[in-house]
């Protein structure tokens, strides 16, 4: 496995479409419901540099051991034992993330389109592809996102462009009104939908040129979080606060706005849904190979076993909330477990490798540099 290499391009594609995208339709709603104000955007700003910053301190501390992940990197520096742990943790981490993507995703399609069908019957088959295209390895899964990576790009800057003749500055004043308060308010909601820095853990030791992994890394994130706050800038000026405060998915609203001229294509939204769901599958997908990336290394195996075994247990969490409040509390935990685990961890164990001077040679061989 850690003999596929895939290129910068690849890798840029990969953290794109791996920044948590199933929060996307319901996330101006939930700013504005912490904020009550216009000042929706700068919260997501904030935090867009934030987690850019860490996807720096992640390539800075992959790059300081050649050919090694993050779960081979934990024991060097951490000593076996509470390297173990960070593992597991990290591995816990991305079976949630999978799971609340899967279930949120489930939910979605079963409100708009498939209202008599239980959820179960929409996850097993969601599932049973992600394990089939994980079976297929690192080369696989960046192929589909290269395939469908344009097509969504597209869609989202369509549905930015032809909701314009609806977007009134005036819904996003005024600015500042309140003080720095509701932003930092917004920080409570943002940080799940600022997931997917900690790609780059995994992921540069998969590039052929590692040295352009924090250009890869940097690039990709800040082109998802840049249409993230495209989008929701733009929602909240073509709706205004008090009505997307009162939407359960503010994002489908907003595609449904757009209008053709003599009734030509009317459900635009229609389009919106079927990219987010591709979308959604290759965020499932990618974290899905870093947990799988995990195992594999920690077990020393890697086989069709390793593949399908852990949908059981993403499949168990998936049907475990039983509402939409049990949800959103899964979601904000597994959100400040992310920040704990793919930003405080690393940047920890960054500088306990600076303070104590270990690094790795090219070959892989810890050393300790004096």
């Amino acid at each position: 496995m850690k003999q596929q290499k895939i290129s910068t391009l690849q890798t840029l594609f990969t953290v794109t479409s791996t920044v948590y995208a199933v929060g996307i339709v319901s996330l101006p709603r939930t700013i504005v419901e912490q904020t009550q104000t216009p000042d929706v955007w700068q919260g997501l700003l904030l935090a867009s540099l934030l987690g850019a910053g860490v996807v720096f301190i992640n390539v800075k501390l992959c790059r300081r051991f050649p050919g090694k992940t993050f779960y081979e990197i934990n024991p060097v520096i951490a000593g076996k034992f509470i390297g173990l742990l960070i593992n597991i943790a990290f591995i816990v981490y991305c079976t949630m993330i999978c799971s609340l993507v899967t279930r949120m995703m489930a939910e979605f399609l079963k409100a708009l389109a498939l209202e008599k069908t239980p959820l179960s019957m929409i996850l097993l088959p969601f599932l049973l592809l992600i394990g089939y295209l994980t079976s297929g390895g690192i080369h696989a899964m960046v192929r589909l996102v290269e395939l469908f990576f344009p097509l969504t790009f597209i869609v989202f800057l369509l549905l930015i462009i032809l909701n314009i003749n609806h977007f009134d500055l005036d819904n996003l004043r005024p600015v500042f009104h309140n003080g720095w308060d509701p932003i930092f308010k917004s920080l409570k909601v943002v940080p799940f939908s600022t997931l997917g820095f900690e790609s780059m853990l995994i992921l540069t030791n998969f590039m052929a040129h590692p040295q352009k992994a924090w250009k890869a890394g940097g690039s990709g994130y800040s082109i998802a979080m840049g249409l993230y706050l495209l989008m929701v800038t733009m929602v909240i000026g073509c709706m205004s606060v008090e009505e997307v405060s009162r939407l359960q998915w503010p994002v489908v609203s907003f595609a449904q706005q757009i209008e053709f001229p003599g009734s030509f294509l009317e459900r635009f939204e229609i389009f919106f849904i079927i990219l987010w769901t591709i979308k959604i599958f290759m965020t499932a997908a990618n974290y899905y190979f870093y947990l799988v990336a995990g195992i594999s290394q920690l077990t020393k195996k890697w086989n069709k076993y390793i593949y399908y075994l852990p949908l059981l247990f993403i499949f168990a969490v998936s049907m475990y909330p039983q509402n939409f409040i049990q949800i959103g509390k899964l979601n904000e935990m597994t959100g400040y477990l992310g920040i704990i685990i793919c930003a405080a961890i690393p940047l920890l164990l960054l500088v306990i490798s600076i303070i104590f001077h270990r690094k790795s040679k090219p070959d892989g061989q810890s050393k300790k540099v004096t």
